[in-house]
């Protein structure tokens, strides 16, 4: 005697839902865009098991969904672009004003930015406005990042340049070839101990931070509404754990001493 029909059509339902159920618990591998170059918020080879800490805040934010990330290491414009052209399912340093067609996520990670100078070469730099003429190279989009009066002071400025490589950055102002480099401060004493290590530059060399620009927080941008959701949920559990603060202080002591 053949089963009812209703049972031979309802049981494979139940099946494909489980599977569909499973697939949607196990979640995806996020292709997500990571700016090169940004010790230690983004390492591309791990030091010591550290993927940096932008990293780790995305994939825990992220796991909590039960998403895997494939990190991207590309200089910031490339990303904008693969986002734009859906081919990543998000990047992970943006602003609002960047006007990208994405949704944006809560602030993930909170960068400080300064106009680094020469020691030697002491600078009459109180406000903004005072870089005017100056030759400076700054990080990728900085005159979107920084506001418009950066902006407005670097438009004209034929000796103002944006470099994906923030290596290079510093090693051209501790080299005395420019007047200054503006990036986050972490990353110019990553990148300062590193060339002083490896004796590309001397250890006597000194440097001033002219802190015109207030702290910047960045965001996720995703190419898919759900995806966003589900990382401002993660992100939100991190900060009330303590997990976010945790990543942090794991990366405090051998990256944010602060040399004088």
């Amino acid at each position: 005697m053949s089963p009812p029909l209703t049972k031979t059509i309802l049981f494979p339902l139940f099946l494909a839902f489980l599977l569909l159920f499973s697939v949607q618990a196990q979640g995806r591998e996020l292709k997500m865009v990571f700016a090169s170059y940004t010790p230690p918020y983004v390492f591309q080879s791990p030091v010591d098991n550290r993927p940096g800490i932008l990293v780790e805040i995305v994939q825990q934010a992220l796991a909590d969904a039960g998403h895997t990330v494939k990190p991207l290491f590309l200089p910031l414009g490339r990303g904008f672009q693969l986002l734009e052209e859906k081919r990543v399912d998000g990047i992970t340093i943006s602003k609002r004003a960047l006007g990208l067609d994405a949704y944006y996520s809560d602030y993930c990670i909170e960068y400080h930015n300064f106009a680094i100078g020469l020691e030697s070469r002491p600078l009459p730099i109180k406000r903004v406005s005072d870089l005017r003429g100056l030759s400076i190279i700054a990080f990728q989009k900085a005159d979107v990042y920084l506001g418009k009066e950066f902006a407005n002071v670097v438009a004209s400025n034929p000796n103002y340049v944006e470099m994906a490589n923030q290596e290079n950055q510093v090693h051209m102002l501790l080299k005395g070839r420019i007047d200054l480099a503006v990036m986050d401060r972490s990353i110019f004493q990553f990148f300062q101990n590193k060339l002083i290590s490896e004796r590309e530059v001397s250890s006597e060399v000194g440097v001033h931070y002219y802190e015109l620009f207030e702290p910047s927080r960045y965001r996720g941008a995703f190419a898919d509404k759900e995806i966003r959701d589900s990382f401002n949920k993660g992100l939100k559990k991190l900060r009330e754990s303590g997990a976010y603060q945790a990543i942090y202080t794991k990366y405090i002591h051998d990256f944010f001493v602060y040399r004088k």
